[in-house]
């Protein structure tokens, strides 16, 4: 006679069947939006910096006279190289440079093309125009030119393959858009990661059940009853007397898989037990580690400059800076040193990435600064020596946007250097003005050995006053991925015109706090105001 499987050992089966189905489910929705965010996080923030960095070297101002002469200079065969070499180095699919015309933005006139060599990829020559319709790619285009938004978009599945694109808006000395800046990157890599995330998560899982049904349903027989109740009173016991196990599941001895749950049921009540105590270890570490990172972020605090006002014995000027790391510590730095009676160094810099990497990148390239001022060094030579010293066993490929600046507090001139860095605000007193101090700037430190930095100089009068920090705050990032911006920073160091350094920090902190909402900061910020009074 055929043996027939119990009717209740059909029903826990399916039971149990459905309720591992249901958990792998959710395990496995969980595991793959927290492996396609991080993904997508690390894609984005990396894209972002590459843009800007890029944007950094051109000369929006002489877009125009490109366009319509059609006729390359050397500063055009210069960018392009630097353009190339941005391609090269993040293996970019393309970079592009370029004129959309409103209202609909389908027509394109190239300026700059620079492509992947050996790849898919037309590269368009100075002036070269198309008509190109497609919905997404118009729609960003004109929120860049319209709203002066920095785009990132996923394109996956195309024939191209998988790649994600960022545009950001160009601006000229006057501050109006007058191109798009593109950058696009394979990200078939991830697309190629998730599928085998998926594929190997969904093999395991129906292996997994197939192989738990047979064993379950071989195993179970007919001493059910009596063997579940001790079962069951065992785990009260357990749960009522604080996780201590008793051995009264010895006394079961089947030969199946209600003596196996007995034993496992042992087993587990000794792995939990044993589980608090590595719990209660892991807890302990993780406290020790947060000691230590406390501990990292106050000696990183400690090597930044503080105080107010920071030069008690000096009433010629007035001076004060503040870091806010987006984790326990961070990549920003700031400095201020006093050269000599008459020279004041000024140091802002943003390293690339977070976290305890960026931050000890950050010790490293402030030293080399304070070093190399010390040598009464220009900032032209502190730089160029800095970014030999920094480019050595880069292996992480970090690399650092700086300003700094040497300001003569007997004559008010002041002479300094870019490297990528944001443009700083400049308040003329006399003229009741705020304005970004705009000048062609240099490289990163850190990216290429063998630079050159260009030097640049300006005079400050009585009253004058200099905002400097890094893109934490105009890269400030509401809930609907709206940026802070240069507009929105400028309208507000309008309502710091009659305050003192610390309040003028203040203030800003405060509007940027209030744009952002309930957003987490994304990235640290660093602040520095410096007024001269003569």
């Amino acid at each position: 006679m055929k043996k027939r499987l119990p009717v209740i050992t059909k029903k826990l089966l399916v039971t149990i069947i459905t309720a591992g189905v249901i958990l792998c489910a959710v395990v496995f929705s969980a595991g793959l939006w927290s492996f396609s965010r991080q993904f997508r996080t690390q894609y984005d923030s990396s894209i972002r910096s590459i843009g800007a960095a890029a944007r950094q070297c051109l000369n929006p101002d002489d877009f125009e006279k490109y366009l319509s002469q059609k006729t390359k200079d050397e500063k055009f065969y210069s960018i392009t190289r630097i353009l190339q070499d941005f391609v090269d180095k993040f293996d970019l699919n393309l970079l592009y440079v370029s004129s959309v015309l409103p209202p609909d933005y389908t027509h394109i006139r190239y300026i700059y093309n620079t492509v992947k060599q050996g790849g898919k990829w037309n590269k368009f020559d100075l002036g070269y125009e198309e008509d190109y319709f497609e919905a997404n790619y118009n729609a960003s285009t004109k929120r860049v030119f319209e709203n002066g938004e920095t785009i990132v978009r996923h394109t996956l599945k195309t024939r191209s393959g998988s790649h994600i694109t960022a545009q950001l808006p160009v601006m000229d000395s006057s501050g109006k858009i007058v191109a798009v800046i593109g950058v696009q990157k394979n990200i078939q890599e991830f697309v190629n990661a998730r599928h085998s995330f998926i594929y190997l998560v969904i093999s395991v899982e129906a292996g997994f059940a197939l192989i738990f049904a047979l064993l379950f349903s071989f195993h179970f027989n007919n001493s059910f009853i009596k063997p579940i109740i001790l079962v069951t009173h065992e785990a009260d016991h357990f749960a009522s007397y604080g996780g201590k196990p008793s051995n009264s599941l010895l006394s079961i001895k089947n030969h199946d898989e209600i003596g196996t749950l007995a034993h496992t049921v042992l087993q587990m009540e000794h792995d939990i037990c044993r589980n608090m105590e590595e719990l209660t270890n892991v807890t302990a570490e993780k406290e020790r580690i947060s000691t230590e990172l406390s501990l990292a972020a106050k000696i990183q605090m400690e090597m930044l400059p503080k105080g107010y006002p920071p030069f008690p014995d000096r009433n010629d000027f007035e001076l004060y800076a503040t870091m806010t790391p987006a984790k326990e510590v961070g990549g920003d730095l700031y400095d201020y040193l006093m050269l000599d009676n008459d020279h004041l160094l000024l140091v802002v810099g943003d390293v690339s990435g977070k976290g305890v990497s960026a931050a000890l990148f950050m010790a490293k390239c402030k030293e080399l600064l304070d070093v190399y001022a010390k040598l009464s060094l220009t900032p032209k030579e502190i730089f160029e020596n800095t970014n030999e010293q920094l480019c050595i066993g880069n292996a992480t490929g970090l690399f650092v946007t700086c300003w700094l600046g040497i300001f003569s507090l007997s004559t008010g001139e002041l002479c300094f250097v870019n490297a990528g860095h944001p443009y700083p605000v400049l308040y003329k007193k006399s003229e009741d003005t705020f304005s970004l101090l705009k000048e062609k700037p240099n490289l990163v430190l850190g990216g290429m050995d063998g630079l050159s930095y260009t030097e640049y100089k300006t005079s400050l009068q009585k009253g004058d006053r200099l905002f400097i920090y890094t893109d934490g705050v105009t890269e400030a990032t509401d809930i609907n991925e709206k940026l802070f911006g240069d507009i929105r920073l400028l309208e507000t160091m309008k309502k710091t015109k009659n305050q003192d350094a610390p309040k003028t920090l203040e203030i800003i902190r405060s509007d940027i706090d209030a744009f952002t909402g309930e957003a987490e900061q994304f990235d640290d910020i660093t602040m520095m105001s410096f007024e001269w009074r003569g």
